[in-house]
């Protein structure tokens, strides 16, 4: 009977042993700089301001470092631009005091002779001439010389474009009216190319902007930009430049966060216009569970390249680190997640071994009350 007793004892040993391994989640902190699985994983206190971010201070006042990205495109000031014609665009000649150079065709004349595909342009007495790559004042002067070579003496020639087609931008996406923006004298900025094109519809999502030159692509939040005040007006484009607006149900099934861990909702919280702090996304899941959340152990994980890992770390414990949280913005496709206290984990260890004890108690006790009454009888 007492090896049956020993066996039952290292039975139930043996499961609480085995608990101790159970299902459990849990964060292990990582040390800054560390690998995992060859990608460099990188440690960050949020209550303590370290955000991530490498920007610093720029010398001699140049605020352009805080653009990120966007300081390629921006520039001091919008250069005085010389227009140089190229092919399709519509050029109009004016010859004063003889209509019949200026309208040969009379009121059928359109405004404007267009340029061939190869920069070619015909007129009148002056011949073929190669209007593409000269500015207007420079084709005025050559129509002057041919004129006043063949037929007129000192004739008062004006040139003007009357239609710019050569030079253009894509803007597509949700706009009212998809389309090129076509560059005249004026430098063409972000907001003069979405004015070309109507301006955004009711479907837009100007927050998540995209401008491709030629193989990179640069991400505008349009609102932020707008509401902070940044320079969109000095960020020139270039032609063949493309400009996309993509819809808001598009990026919203994409500009997503992820709360997990211990808060009354695990889910999915949307960036509202490209942007929500990690204050909004824990509200937005409830907030944290008062019995099992540690508030010190609040974290951030952060994909942020292929090579690697941002880990960001919020101790909530001072109420203070709360206010760090809110200037803390997610991006798309972070993972918030919230760590168990120690005593929810050992409540859960002994909520999860307390049936398989209570079964060996029970066996126990069964086989003694029977070894008992075995005893009763053959006494």
């Amino acid at each position: 009977m007492k090896k049956m007793k020993y066996l039952l004892l290292a039975s139930a040993a043996l499961m609480l042993n085995g608990c101790f391994f159970a299902p459990q989640m849990r964060m292990s902190e990582p040390s800054d700089s560390s690998e995992y699985n060859g990608i460099s994983v990188y440690f960050h206190s949020i209550d303590e301001g370290d955000f991530g971010t490498d920007v610093k201070a720029a010398p001699n006042g140049d605020t352009t470092a805080n653009y990120g990205d966007l300081a390629d495109l921006i520039v001091d000031s919008l250069p005085k631009l010389e227009y140089r014609i190229g092919p399709l665009d519509m050029v109009q000649v004016v010859v004063w005091e003889h209509p019949e150079l200026t309208s040969p065709m009379g009121q059928y004349q359109p405004a404007g002779q267009k340029v061939t595909t190869d920069g070619k342009l015909f007129y009148p007495y002056a011949g073929e001439l190669q209007a593409a790559g000269l500015t207007a004042q420079e084709l005025r002067q050559e129509i002057t010389k041919r004129l006043s070579d063949k037929i007129l003496n000192d004739p008062q020639v004006d040139v003007r474009v009357s239609e710019y087609n050569s030079l253009k931008a894509v803007v597509s996406g949700e706009v009212k009216s998809p389309g090129f923006a076509f560059f005249s004298e004026a430098p063409m900025t972000i907001p003069m190319a979405i004015a070309e094109v109507g301006g955004f519809n009711q479907y837009a999502d100007p927050a998540n902007m995209q401008l491709r030159r030629g193989n990179k692509v640069y991400n505008i939040n349009y609102l932020e930009a707008f509401q902070k005040d940044l320079p969109l007006d000095k960020i020139l484009l270039k032609p063949d430049d493309q400009l996309y607006i993509p819809a808001l149900s598009q990026t919203q099934r994409e500009n997503r966060a992820y709360v997990m861990g211990e808060v009354q909702k695990v889910g999915l919280v949307d960036l509202v216009n490209g942007k929500v702090n990690l204050v909004e996304a824990l509200s937005a899941a409830g907030g944290l569970q008062a019995l099992n959340a540690s508030s010190r152990s609040i974290y951030v994980i952060r994909n942020t390249s292929d090579k690697r890992i941002d880990v960001f770390n919020l101790n909530a414990k001072n109420a203070m680190a709360l206010a760090m949280a809110e200037r803390f913005d997610l991006n798309a496709h972070d993972i918030v997640y919230v760590d168990a206290s120690g005593l929810a984990t050992w409540n859960r260890f002994i909520s999860l071994i307390l049936p398989s004890v209570q079964t060996v108690y029970y066996g126990l006790l069964a086989t003694h009350n029977a070894y008992v009454v075995k005893n009763d009888i053959t006494k």
